[in-house]
């Protein structure tokens, strides 16, 4: 209701400076002075609407990229499942039930990958930014701060962490 009223406000002062010029002035140069006036207000819009244009493409790609960051996260917990599968499966005797675990991991890599989902493959030292400490353990074999175990991986999403991999640290 109050951009109504300013509107109003700005158009009635427009007016009331056109009806001035107009009186003032002879009419050719009244009619170029409108004719400034409506190329003035013409560029306001238009780059209103090309900055319009570019937020709301800006909006469309962050909303895209945050459904493709909950569906890769989503699927982590179906690949974490594969991989307990095929650890405690290994020395099965169903061969092809294994085998066809192993294909449905590869293939689900794959997906992962295609939409920029990769392993957190630094995993030495530990960093708080990577990794999500959960347990401390003495080690004899490990400095200080050094990773003992990975007890899940991490993953990257464009650059970004996606979930950090959650490990045990030397004390």
């Amino acid at each position: 209701m109050e951009e109504t009223k300013e509107t109003t406000h700005a158009e009635s002062a427009e007016l009331e400076l056109n009806e001035s010029l107009e009186r003032d002035l002879d009419p050719l140069t009244a009619c170029q002075v409108e004719v400034a006036q409506w190329k003035d207000r013409f560029a306001r819009v238009s780059a209103d609407l090309e900055n319009f244009k570019r937020r709301t493409q800006k909006e469309q790609q962050t909303w895209f990229t945050l459904g493709q960051r909950q569906l890769a996260k989503e699927l982590l917990e179906i690949v974490d499942t594969m991989e307990h599968a095929l650890r405690d499966n290994a020395q099965s005797s169903d061969d092809q039930m294994l085998q066809g675990v192993q294909l449905m991991y590869k293939n689900m890599q794959k997906l992962l990958e295609k939409f920029g989902v990769k392993e957190i493959i630094e995993v030495d030292e530990f960093n708080p930014e990577l990794h999500e400490g959960l347990m401390q353990v003495d080690s004899d074999a490990h400095e200080s701060g050094a990773i003992v175990a990975i007890l899940q991986k991490g993953y990257w999403f464009k650059d970004e962490v996606l979930r950090p991999a959650k490990v045990s640290v030397a004390k």
